[in-house]
């Protein structure tokens, strides 16, 4: 009586269990797909996306803004009244302006703070700038050969010895400009100096733009690398995680024009400390301009107390 009955469940049991594997294999293998897709190539790629964090251990600076002109030109782009003498060039650890026509930096830009300081050996390693597009004139050692100037650092090679890829950044030409050796190694070394040691106070962080002031028309050395008459530098102390917004009327500003003539060496670098108002009208430079207005106008009308 019973025989028939249980051969004919039998087929319906194995159909079942057939289905409930065919369900358990289905899930694991979308599980399966679903980790490689988070773990794969995709995903590590991202890791490493440069910019990106890769975990907690990384250097605060990778975390910080990605745009070299953010980074050092926190305080505003400087800017003339004719924009196209100024190939904005991006070296990493600064930033510079390039004139096509000067042949040389309209101005340099860059941050300092204690992670650029250390005691790496000078690369001395000077050559032309490859980020110069091959129409450009490249300027090279035979346009210093024998002219009476010193290849002079607008970033000095001293505030980048964090590392020797920083280091031998400053050695390109688009950051020098002829200098008087007697400016290069003289008062200008020694604001060089200064910016370092207020660099090195624990949380203190400058935003520092260098460059000349030329003659119309400038003398020349090599293939027309203009001869600055003056060099300006401008050094604003903030804090760290502080920003333009933060500047106010008590914020240290250390602004200095320096001749590049005969004689500049027997000075102090403090006896050449100016207003920006005075560097902005010799120069033709907007500089601080993402400063508040009535901020702006107060700071850079004075001389800094030293």
């Amino acid at each position: 009586m019973f025989g028939p009955r249980r051969t004919s469940e039998r087929p319906k049991r194995s159909l079942l269990g057939t289905f409930l594997w065919v369900l358990l294999l289905v899930c694991v293998a979308r599980f399966v797909l679903l980790e490689c897709t988070a773990h794969g190539p995709s995903a590590r790629s991202a890791a490493n996306e440069p910019g990106r964090a890769a975990s907690s251990s990384e250097p605060d600076r990778a975390r910080e803004p990605r745009s070299s002109i953010e980074r050092h030109l926190a305080l505003g782009v400087p800017v003339d009244k004719d924009p196209s003498d100024d190939r904005l060039l991006d070296e990493r650890s600064f930033v510079v302006s390039y004139s096509p026509t000067k042949r040389e930096p309209n101005w340099v830009g860059w941050r300092l703070d204690r992670s650029y300081l250390g005691r790496l050996k000078r690369r001395n390693d000077f050559r032309p700038d490859p980020l110069l597009p091959n129409e450009l004139y490249h300027v090279s050692e035979r346009d210093y050969a024998h002219s009476g100037y010193d290849r002079g650092h607008m970033c000095p090679s001293a505030d980048r010895e964090d590392s020797p890829e920083d280091n031998s950044s400053t050695f390109v030409f688009t950051n020098m400009e002829p200098q008087l050796h007697e400016l290069n190694a003289g008062p200008w070394e020694r604001l060089e100096i200064y910016e370092r040691e207020l660099a090195s106070r624990p949380g203190a962080v400058l935003y520092i733009v260098a460059g000349g002031i030329f003659s119309s028309p400038p003398p020349t050395i090599g293939q027309g690398i203009a001869v600055p008459a003056a060099n300006f530098k401008i050094i604003a102390v903030l804090r760290e995680g502080e920003s333009a917004s933060d500047v106010n009327e008590h914020t240290q500003i250390v602004s200095v024009l320096m001749p590049n003539e005969r004689g500049v060496g027997e000075h102090e670098w403090t006896e050449f400390v100016t207003s920006v108002d005075a560097i902005e009208q010799a120069s033709g430079y907007d500089f601080l301009n993402a400063v508040p207005e009535p901020v702006a106008r107060v700071i850079e009308a004075r001389r800094a107390p030293l």
